[in-house]
Parts: C-alpha cells; sequence; structure tokens
C-alpha cells in the first residue's frame, strides 16, 4: 500500500501541511494555515492541519482530511484508493473539486493499472 497517495489521488507527500509537520517547521504550519484561511475564508490555526497522512493510522490528521467524505468511503469498504472501486469514478469524487485538480490523473492511472493487471491469480 502506498501510504502517500490518499483515497482520493491527492499525493500527500506533497502536502505543505505534512512536510511542515513531518519538519516540525512553525513557522511553515503558521504559514499554511494562514494561506489556507486566505484560500478558503476560514479562519484556519496551526492546531487543526498538524497531519501525518490521511491514511497513517495517525490521530494527528488535518480537519479537512479527517473530515473528508471521500476518506470516508474507500477506507471503510477498505480500498487502498477509489480507483480500486468497481464504482470509480463515482458521483462523490467527481465533485470533489482535488480530485479534478490533481488526484484524477493519479487516480485513472492506478486504475489503468489494475485493469492492465486484471483480477489477482491462485497460486
Amino acid at each position: 500500500m502506498n501510504e502517500n497517495i490518499a483515497y482520493c489521488g491527492l499525493d500527500c507527500s506533497r502536502c505543505p501541511a505534512l512536510i511542515a509537520t513531518r519538519e516540525g517547521d512553525k513557522e511553515a504550519l503558521a504559514a499554511v494555515a494562514a494561506r489556507w484561511s486566505s484560500d478558503t475564508g476560514r479562519g484556519i490555526v496551526v492546531e487543526s492541519i498538524l497531519c501525518d497522512g490521511c491514511k497513517s493510522g495517525s490521530t494527528r490528521i488535518n480537519t479537512f482530511c479527517a473530515a473528508c467524505a471521500i476518506r470516508d468511503c474507500a477506507s471503510g469498504r477498505g480500498y487502498e484508493t477509489c480507483a480500486h472501486c468497481d464504482e470509480y469514478p463515482c458521483g462523490r469524487l467527481e465533485s470533489f473539486p482535488a480530485f479534478l485538480a490533481e488526484g484524477k490523473a493519479c487516480l485513472d492511472l492506478i486504475r489503468q493499472r489494475l485493469l492492465m493487471d486484471g483480477p489477482p491469480r491462485p497460486e
């Protein structure tokens, strides 16, 4: 399982909140919180964006990912990513802005590989 690729196809290893959390960089976390506050029109505090990755199993997951319906759906169904689901791509995923921005290309590639490999063969 690739923990860097989120259920939605985003690459968590490129997330500025995750990077700053792992590096313990308080200034970078403050800058991310300020930028995300500006982008979303919400007052985002540093404590709410501390994150070890959406598939890390950690309790430290930023507020956005912790409340993500896509994450809840895929993890609840036991899928590594949404590309592993028979319903891919579903309406929930297609209405998710990040999916359209960058997650779709990643999930499409994963899906293509899964379809090429076919179902697992018994040993």
